[in-house]
């Protein structure tokens, strides 16, 4: 029995490569459009159809090149056909924008080179099998060789940005940070923010690598990323945006083409592609005659020039565009203002105003947003899941957290009030005398901090000396209930309920951004199973946030103390311990100022113990607040990565050491693995 007609088969055999080849270049469209994108956009489904798109395309171009290796057509129609061979070494090259789908993908360029070998190989089988002396012929050598430029991109770029080949590049390089050329730097010039962005730029790479820093460079990191404001606020959006900057270059790294793009020989492999697919364009719509070819191939073709012709544009625009370029454009501003690289910058700057302005776009650089997940939003809503078992119930959460997301912004108040906590760990370590024990203390320390610094009300100390998920689960609730019962508007309300929400839903969506913990899913299980039968009980009419808070405060009466009740229940459940810390509070009238200073406690300790490999991670989702403040932590001297000791000569010379070793080690390793 067949399940497709004879009919229909035949259709298909004759469609099936047209279909590919077309489908191909629609992928790789798609994707030089949106994939870079996803670093700063907020809706999952265009990072679903991102990453699908990124999984399909080479699986396309390689059908795509079997199908015409093996397809048997007409002398006439199989030299046209083989034109296509070429074009889908340029799809295999991938766009600039997105080589790297994730980080993982960087360590399997092994993987990719034989690929290209393979690819290669069919295609100028193709090639050769056809030739002749047509025309189409010749006009097919410039389209190859800028197939060949593209894919052997890729696959160097891989090698490059995968976390051996990194590591290694950055052994024997200076770690030296320096000022920019720029004599005069004004705080709101966005040029002199790239410069600066870029002098960080190495200790960014170091942090990455997870390569020792030597203490010399976190303190001229501090001078670079704090500046000369006097006004807080100031300071801590100049400290940010010197941030967003660097993990847009380091985005670049290791997800694009960025680290063979702008480096003079990508810069010359650039202008021969361009020129091979104009030239060969140009030769085709001059050249070929439409009716000595079947007219649904020869527009097929048309239309994989016109394609390849949008890639290289789009391409180069991107390129002009960056923040790469605007750097290398305007190095030498102050010394030479009015060289011919000062011109074309303006003209450049004066386009992209234009074309965003057009748009209705404005420049970013990440997503500027946290995602806020509340404990009682997702309870009142979960009337169904009280019907299932705890298991049943994460699943169906996560899939509704995947499909709705609460965004809020991360604005200069937010901002500031972090900078400023951070300053004053700063502070903390700068009169220890730079004391390396004094540092591990401060980042390993949770919230003692606050404890030590304000002599924290005796009532609520039980609630900082718990573990971090579980305290994190406690002030959620607490802080959910204050904001709830307390509606004046006060400075620090709005931060603490912003990093309240954000560092739940960085615990259940996120979990390996955080410390590691023992029980940390029987903790957060437990707690929502409680916070949904109390909320959904017929003797408690709650309808909405208020209320629910409102029921909230309430229920510590029937809290025990805290160490009878951990004896009592087998419950790993905080939620009535959560309700107890809010009544407290809210006693004590709300203190938002030292609410807020826990809450930043917590994400400094979490940022600071979270892996530079899972921050890089991230950075494709569009960048998490943590990593950002991870790295204003380090660029201010606070990562136990300045480890090595504080005689600059004697550190360098051990870091130099023991990268040689480890160079060594890795060699090993490698060619053991191959």
């Amino acid at each position: 029995m067949e399940v497709f007609p004879p009919n229909l088969r035949n259709l298909w055999n004759k469609l099936e490569l047209r279909v590919l080849v077309l489908a191909s270049l629609t992928w790789q469209i798609f994707l030089i459009i949106f994939g870079s994108r996803r670093k700063y956009i907020r809706t999952s489904v265009i990072r679903f159809f991102v990453w699908l798109t990124y999984l399909s395309a080479d699986w396309l171009a390689t059908v795509s090149l079997g199908t015409l290796a093996s397809s048997q057509d007409s002398d006439r129609n199989q030299v046209l056909k083989a034109l296509w061979a070429p074009f889908l070494l340029l799809h295999l090259g991938g766009p600039d924008t997105i080589t790297a789908y994730s980080l993982e993908d960087n360590s399997l360029w092994l993987r990719h080179f034989l690929e290209l070998i393979v690819q290669v190989s069919v295609a100028f089988y193709v090639f050769v099998r056809s030739w002749s002396n047509n025309a189409v012929t010749f006009i097919s050598i410039p389209v190859f060789i800028s197939g060949l430029i593209k894919y052997s991109e890729r696959t160097w770029v891989l090698r490059s940005a995968s976390l051996d080949t990194f590591e290694e590049s950055l052994l024997s390089a200076s770690t030296t940070l320096q000022a920019s050329n720029l004599k005069h730097v004004e705080r709101g010039d966005e040029v002199a923010c790239v410069h600066r962005a870029y002098s960080l730029f190495p200790l960014l790479k170091r942090l990455y690598a997870n390569l020792s820093l030597r203490f010399g460079e976190g303190r001229r990191s501090h001078s670079l990323i704090v500046g000369d404001a006097k006004d807080d606020k100031e300071s801590s959006k100049f400290a940010f945006k010197l941030v967003e900057i660097q993990l847009g270059f380091l985005y670049d790294v290791l997800y694009t083409k960025a680290p063979i793009i702008y480096s003079p020989h990508g810069l010359v492999y650039r202008f021969i592609s361009l020129f091979s697919v104009l030239s060969a364009s140009i030769a085709y719509i001059i050249v070929i005659d439409k009716n000595a070819y079947s007219e649904t191939d020869f527009y097929i073709t048309y239309a994989l020039f016109i394609g390849a012709v949008f890639l290289e544009i789009y391409a180069f625009v991107s390129l002009i565009f960056s923040d790469w370029t605007t750097r290398w454009l305007t190095k030498n501003r102050s010394e030479r203002p009015n060289s011919m690289c000062r011109y074309i910058y303006s003209a450049v700057s004066y386009c992209e105003s234009r074309l965003r302005r057009f748009f209705f776009m404005r420049k970013m650089r990440w997503t500027e947003s946290i995602i806020q997940h509340s404990l009682v939003d997702f309870c009142l809503k979960s009337r169904v899941t009280t019907l299932f078992g705890p298991d049943i119930l994460f699943k169906i959460h996560f899939l509704m957290e995947l499909y709705r997301k609460k965004w809020t912004e991360v604005d200069d108040d937010l901002k500031a009030s972090i900078f400023l906590q951070l300053g004053k760990k700063h502070e903390r370590y700068k009169q220890s005398g730079f004391e390396f024990n004094e540092l591990k203390k401060l980042l390993d320390q949770k919230w003692s901090y606050v404890i030590e610094k304000e002599n924290f009300y005796k009532t609520i100390r039980w609630s900082l000396e718990l573990e971090f998920d579980h305290g994190l689960l406690l002030w959620h609730i607490a802080t959910d209930i204050c904001y709830e019962c307390d509606h004046k508007q006060k400075d620090n309300r709005e931060a603490s309920k912003k990093l309240s929400d954000y560092m739940l839903y960085i615990l259940l969506m996120c979990p390996t951004m955080l410390p590691k913990w023992i029980d940390r899913s029987v903790h957060v299980r437990d707690t929502f199973t409680e916070a949904i039968g109390i909320f959904h009980r017929r003797q408690f009419p709650v309808k909405n946030r208020e209320d629910a808070c409102k029921l909230m405060l309430q229920l510590h009466v029937q809290c025990q103390p805290l160490e009878s009740q951990r004896r009592e229940k087998s419950s790993k459940s905080v939620f009535l311990e959560g309700c107890r810390l809010g009544a407290q509070l809210h006693q004590l009238g709300c203190p938002w100022d030292k609410i807020c200073e826990v809450w930043i406690e917590m994400v400094t300790y979490a940022a600071s113990h979270c892996e530079w490999g899972t921050h890089a991670q991230q950075l494709r989702r569009g960048g998490e607040l943590l990593t950002h403040v991870c790295l204003v932590m380090a660029e201010l001297g606070l990562s136990d990565q300045f480890a090595v000791g504080r005689q600059e000569g004697a550190a360098e010379t051990q870091d130099v050491g023991w990268g040689w070793v480890k160079s060594k080690m890795s060699h090993g390793l490698n060619d053991m693995k191959i």
